[in-house]
């Protein structure tokens, strides 16, 4: 079957990953993503804190709760795909832990925080989805209805981001993916016109800390929430932009979670593109440490952790068919990565 994405896409393939090189030895995909979920479970914590709560944590350094939804999204994705139940337990956790201590329906008061963050609203659409609970829906619908009080458009939140100089299109992606899950579609059209606006320089300027993080998650988000006819030609620029920043050995800047939303990005785009999302993951998975979780500047963080995971689990395995594509598991690389069917460079694709 053809995978059906809202946008026609041609484009000239700037750069082309191979198969051979540094990303050649790289791990096979299912082991990488079931030690980076047991990881991510490992990090779970249910002994400290607020009384029948946990923490994501390293050592004795405690992440923030409002990356609670950004890294269990990782949990979720693993069990889509190797339909783990543990893994969905442990999402259900998250869950819960949201739903107790943050937001206005938090039953733990007062609140730990009285908003959920965007993301932590995807993740709970995300979950009712997977588990076809309508709980977690109802809440995720109410929390952005919460949100918006202090966001009631996008223009607000654009302005609020001005303010402090948060260039963060990667941010506002997250926003317009929890309006849209949320049936606001208001809001997400205000944000889709902020994401293509790629003249705007205080969000898509080079010289920001979120330039890759902002073309990936722009990209994915357009596509996903269904702008990229709407916004096509911008939608071509940016998927150029972001080909333009991977590299064979480094993957996207060296780093891991710039390369995990672009990985999200192409796999959103698919055609050709999954090409691309493959070998970028491979790139994740080889520089995997041994406990399963990820360095980023020397240290571990658990919302990168997740964010990798998710990258990983979202690509297209063994366990999926797609037209152009054939089962991966090459027995000299002891992989289950799919390849196209030409071994070769990506070809330019149409969206089809």
């Amino acid at each position: 079957m053809k995978r059906t994405i809202n946008v026609t896409i041609i484009v000239i393939i700037l750069l082309a990953i191979t198969a051979s090189g540094a990303l050649a030895g790289s791990k096979a995909r299912r082991p990488a993503i079931l030690a980076s979920a047991d990881r991510v479970v490992e990090l779970q914590r249910t002994d400290t804190g607020w009384d029948g709560t946990w923490y994501w944590y390293v050592g004795s350094t405690y992440n923030a709760t409002n990356l609670t939804g950004a890294t269990a999204l990782g949990l979720l994705e693993a069990y889509n795909d190797t339909k783990d139940e543990a893994y969905l337990d442990a999402a259900k956790d998250a869950a819960s832990f949201i739903m107790t201590h943050l937001g206005a329906g938090a039953t733990s008061l007062p609140p730990h925080y009285p908003r959920l963050t965007a993301a932590d609203v995807v993740f709970l659409h995300m979950l009712s989805l997977a588990t076809g609970d309508p709980q977690y829906a109802t809440r995720a619908v109410s929390e952005w209805n919460n949100l918006k009080i202090s966001y009631p458009t996008v223009a607000v939140l654009d302005a609020r981001f001005r303010s402090i100089n948060r260039r963060s299109t990667w941010d506002i992606a997250f926003f317009m993916e929890a309006a849209y899950l949320s049936g606001d579609t208001t809001w997400a059209d205000g944000a889709a016109a902020i994401l293509a606006d790629l003249d705007e320089t205080f969000y898509y300027g080079t010289d920001t800390w979120w330039h890759a993080l902002n073309v990936a998650g722009s990209l994915r988000a357009l596509v996903y929430c269904g702008y990229g006819e709407t916004y096509n030609s911008d939608v071509t620029t940016l998927l150029t932009m972001l080909i333009q920043l991977v590299d064979d050995d480094t993957g996207v800047g060296g780093y891991i979670q710039d390369t995990a939303y672009a990985v999200l990005a192409f796999r959103a785009v698919g055609g050709a593109a999954h090409r691309y999302a493959n070998d970028l993951a491979r790139w994740i998975a080889e520089n995997q440490e041994d406990d399963g979780g990820w360095l980023e500047g020397g240290d571990e963080y658990p919302e990168v952790d997740g964010e990798a995971l998710r990258a990983l689990a979202s690509t297209i395995g063994s366990n999926n068919t797609l037209d152009g594509f054939n089962y991966g598991n090459y027995q000299v690389m002891n992989s289950s990565w799919m390849r196209d069917l030409n071994s070769g460079k990506a070809e330019p694709f149409t969206g089809e």
